[in-house]
């Protein structure tokens, strides 16, 4: 959590809410999604992360769930908050998770969304102390890199990881994230 935290301060996100523990709650994420839908202005960009579990079930992949402190959430119903955000905005959402790459595929909005997921969407989580993707991630985004290109990135998250947990970075609008992270194409 505190290394997520650290990438969205070097992408310059002034205001964080962080729900962790008890408070991880369907309807205070569902909240701050509200919440965000109405906070952001033109050209803004919101930053939602998720460290956990994710169900997957037996249905389709859009109902697999992000599992929060009282319920899970399908990621159906996250996409579908996720839409309802300002059209001109633009989103990173970073998975760490089993399946979390899963997202990307559910998302049906017109923003313009980068997905950062530790693994494909048919793969588990190796259970580490330490996310080996999320050090990755951080180091390319704080070490003054985040205007290095989605590729470059790529290349970093998936370097030396097993076949069994690749991650994923992926893009709805490519053209609009190709100067990195922090410099929106607009």
């Amino acid at each position: 959590m505190q290394r997520v935290q650290h990438v969205c301060r070097c992408l310059g996100i002034a205001e964080q809410r962080t729900l962790s523990g008890e408070q991880a709650t369907a309807a205070a994420l569902l909240g701050a999604l509200a919440d965000a839908s109405t906070a952001l202005t033109h050209d803004g960009l919101l930053v939602l992360s998720f460290s956990g579990h994710t169900a997957r079930g037996d249905g389709p992949i859009e109902t697999a769930r992000w599992c929060l402190y009282d319920r899970g959430v399908e990621l159906s119903e996250i996409a579908d908050h996720l839409a309802r955000l300002p059209h001109n905005i633009r989103a990173i959402v970073i998975c760490d998770s089993c399946y979390a790459a899963a997202i990307a595929g559910v998302l049906t909005g017109p923003q313009e969304v980068v997905v950062l997921a530790s693994c494909g969407d048919d793969q588990i989580g190796v259970d580490r102390a330490r996310s080996e993707f999320i050090l990755r991630l951080e180091a390319f985004v704080c070490a003054d890199r985040a205007e290095g290109s989605l590729a470059e990135l790529r290349d970093l998250v998936e370097a030396d990881t097993p076949d069994c947990e690749r991650p994923v970075v992926w893009t709805n609008a490519a053209q609009c994230w190709s100067h990195g992270l922090m410099r929106p194409c607009r």
